[in-house]
């Protein structure tokens, strides 16, 4: 993928999210269908009382404003109150408090799975043209966020160990997988920003059944290490990755299959790493065969800048040099 398609691609992106917030009345109403919300809130338990605000009409507001340059409750239930009118239905009053009520009863999971059964149905939609080498390829990003400075909060996400009491806002950590065909988040991760098994690679093993073998997972630096690398392959995925800031690269190593791009031999470490127990630790491969390529990263109006790309994709037939450095500039 060039960088002039993936700039159209995000222009496209901003397209359709501005559509559907200037979109009179509630936008996603034909794109969530009620029969899938009641199906997964039934299987929630959840139970609902108002009439006006039912869970699908809460949701498709919410949603509806979060994606509206005027995310105000008032401009919301204005929205909902033409909405209902369009329709001939029975109006909602102008107040927030309703809508406000009714939004804080929407099960969190909820939201998780409708993400989780979206995002499939449209990965599962893809042609086979869209793939990458005929590969399904699930690209994996993480963030941070703050939140606003509760007690709950703080207990669950606690702020930066170096931030004073009283100075800092909780804090949490977000991984996201991603489906690089269409774009669709495929699942995602919540956690503390600091503390054991916190860090974006904890993350994404908690996403295991995300991925399936034959997939391909596309990501920086920080899943490079010799044990992610491991871990994943030996559950038929493939990795592309960015060489770890702590290995260096010499192409004159290892077997040569082209300018640029060897393959060469990656030894296990000799202290176990805390997320893995000893027994799973004994029994990884003392080393490992892995594929180094540096591609050249040009965008207009940045200096050109040089990445080693890490795969476990050997194959250099099938899998050029220049096909993983596509791969790679993927990524922005």
């Amino acid at each position: 993928m060039s960088h002039c398609i993936a700039r159209k691609r995000e222009r496209h992106i901003d397209l359709v999210r501005a559509q559907f917030a200037q979109k009179d009345g509630l936008a996603f109403a034909d794109v969530l269908p009620a029969e899938l919300i009641e199906q997964l809130l039934e299987q929630e338990g959840a139970n609902w009382r108002d009439c006006v605000f039912t869970p699908e009409l809460t949701l498709w507001a919410f949603l509806s404003q979060v994606t509206s340059a005027d995310g105000s409750c008032r401009a919301t239930v204005a929205r909902v109150l033409a909405w209902l009118v369009s329709r001939d239905e029975r109006p909602c009053s102008p107040e927030t408090g309703p809508y406000c009520k009714a939004r804080q009863r929407l099960p969190e999971e909820l939201l998780k799975r409708l993400m989780h059964e979206t995002g499939q149905t449209l990965h599962q939609q893809v042609s086979e043209e869209w793939r990458w080498n005929g590969r399904r390829v699930k690209l994996v990003d993480g963030t941070t966020v703050t939140m606003a400075d509760t007690q709950d909060n703080q207990a669950e996400y606690p702020q930066v160990p170096g931030q004073k009491p009283g100075l800092g806002f909780p804090i949490a950590r977000v991984l996201v997988v991603f489906c690089l065909a269409s774009g669709t988040v495929l699942d995602a991760a919540v956690g503390r920003y600091k503390g054991k098994q916190t860090g974006e690679t904890a993350l994404l093993r908690t996403l295991e059944k995300s991925f399936e073998p034959g997939d391909v997972l596309l990501a920086d630096r920080c899943f490079s290490g010799y044990c992610d690398l491991v871990w994943w392959q030996e559950r038929g995925v493939d990795v592309v990755t960015r060489l770890n800031k702590r290995r260096r690269c010499d192409m004159r190593r290892g077997k040569r299959l082209g300018r640029n791009d060897h393959i060469v031999v990656y030894r296990k470490p000799t202290t176990r790493p805390q997320w893995m127990d000893s027994e799973a630790f004994a029994s990884m491969p003392d080393e490992v065969l892995l594929r180094e390529v540096r591609v050249r990263i040009s965008e207009r109006g940045f200096r050109t800048k040089e990445v080693v790309v890490v795969t476990t994709l050997l194959d250099h037939e099938q899998y050029s040099a220049a096909d993983l450095a596509q791969l790679y500039r993927a990524r922005w």
